[in-house]
């Protein structure tokens, strides 16, 4: 025996359009300038943060440079000298 499904589409109903009066709209439009300007002073301050983080990695990075070639340098073994061939300093 087959077995059938039965598909139940059920339909939105349509939200009632209406038409804005000048005020309402006017209100719309207030509230979007105002939430526009928002953002752009959140966006700001954002830029003015990722600019400093930027100035701060920069001079990290300088430090680690130096440190690495600290470490370099006195990872390296030192001269070997032979005091008995030196001369002294006040020749």
């Amino acid at each position: 025996m087959g077995n059938s499904r039965a598909t139940v589409c059920q339909i939105a109903p349509q939200p009632e359009s209406r038409t804005l009066s000048a005020p309402d709209l006017s209100e719309r439009i207030i509230g979007l300038e105002m939430t526009v300007a928002h953002l752009e002073h959140e966006l700001d301050q954002m830029h003015s943060v990722l600019l400093a983080v930027q100035a701060d990695l920069k001079t990290m990075r300088e430090h680690v440079s130096k440190l690495e070639r600290r470490m370099v340098q006195t990872s390296e073994p030192p001269e070997e000298r032979d005091p008995g061939i030196e001369r002294p300093p006040h020749y």
